[in-house]
């Protein structure tokens, strides 16, 4: 679906929620749950929108993304308008967690920690992957099979002793330190992990040379090489994990209408129209806290 589509869908669908207050069904479970937002009507989401291509500001100074479209159509599906709080990722959850926002929606990976603070709908999919400029500067060569975790230490020995740009705060970084980890106690030279306050920062290091190597999730990466030439992934799709749109431990109306939202979505097709366009792997189920 192109992106004047999705606007378009909106514009219809909102005209719609006027009207019949119910953006896509006018039946009680596909409206905004009462009490479950700061505001009636509003759906407060945090995001880190120096995240291209989860979510970022394009050439026109819009909001754009992933989840600009994914969040966008799941708020008109519940008749409520959006409103975006746009933080680094490091401060999400604690914003989230002093009342700033209903929800973040940002594509944060689900793991046990966090499930303990929040509920977490499955929606997306992807793995983590090394992006490196075609000046020679970093050489990796390795043939990982996905799926095998094992596979992949041969590609993150070669970067012993080498300085990689990361996201702070996010599982890739978690990962990052998990692989030198494992590189020291065999007896080598650990990796040089510089962690910056977003993906965005982390690539302008590796651009600027103050890194050998951004470590990324894969679409972040892929959308980057799509738009700058110089650069190549010598791997990908490593720690495939699952991403979630997530609200607080007390406030299960709101995730459980957000699943609604989004099985409404793939029933027409929507869902399938936007993890197309951007690029990423689709869920089976939209599962609460899997």
């Amino acid at each position: 679906m192109s992106t004047l589509s999705l606007t378009m869908r909106r514009i219809l669908q909102s005209a719609s929620a006027a009207l019949i207050f119910g953006a896509t069904a006018a039946s009680a479970d596909m409206m905004l749950p009462e009490g479950a937002t700061q505001s009636s009507g509003t759906l407060h989401l945090g995001a880190d929108f120096a995240a291209a291509p989860n979510q970022f500001i394009n050439a026109d100074g819009e909001n754009d993304g992933l989840n600009v479209d994914m969040c966008g159509e799941i708020a008109v599906r519940l008749g409520a308008e959006i409103e975006w709080t746009n933080l680094a990722f490091p401060g999400l959850v604690p914003g989230l967690q002093a009342g700033r926002f209903d929800g973040i929606c940002t594509s944060i990976f689900i793991n046990p920690k966090r499930k303990e603070i929040m509920h977490m709908v499955a929606y997306v999919q992807w793995g983590e992957g090394l992006m490196v400029r075609t000046d020679d500067s970093l050489v990796v060569e390795c043939s990982p099979m996905i799926g095998d975790a094992a596979s992949y230490n041969a590609c993150f020995d070669q970067l012993s002793g080498r300085t990689v740009a990361v996201a702070a705060a996010g599982t890739t970084n978690q990962h990052l330190i998990a692989e030198s980890e494992r590189m020291e106690a065999a007896g080598h030279e650990g990796i040089d992990i510089r962690a910056f306050d977003t993906n965005a920062d982390a690539i302008q290091a590796l651009a600027s040379g103050q890194a050998d190597g951004a470590y990324l999730n894969d679409p972040q990466a892929h959308f980057y090489l799509s738009r700058n030439p110089g650069y190549v992934m010598p791997f990908a799709a490593a720690y495939p994990n699952t991403l979630a749109i997530a609200t607080l431990k007390n406030n299960l109306a709101l995730a459980e209408a957000v699943q609604a939202a989004l099985e409404s979505m793939k029933s027409d097709g929507t869902y399938d129209e936007i993890v197309n366009k951007w690029g990423v792997a689709g869920v089976s189920e939209f599962a609460l806290n899997p």
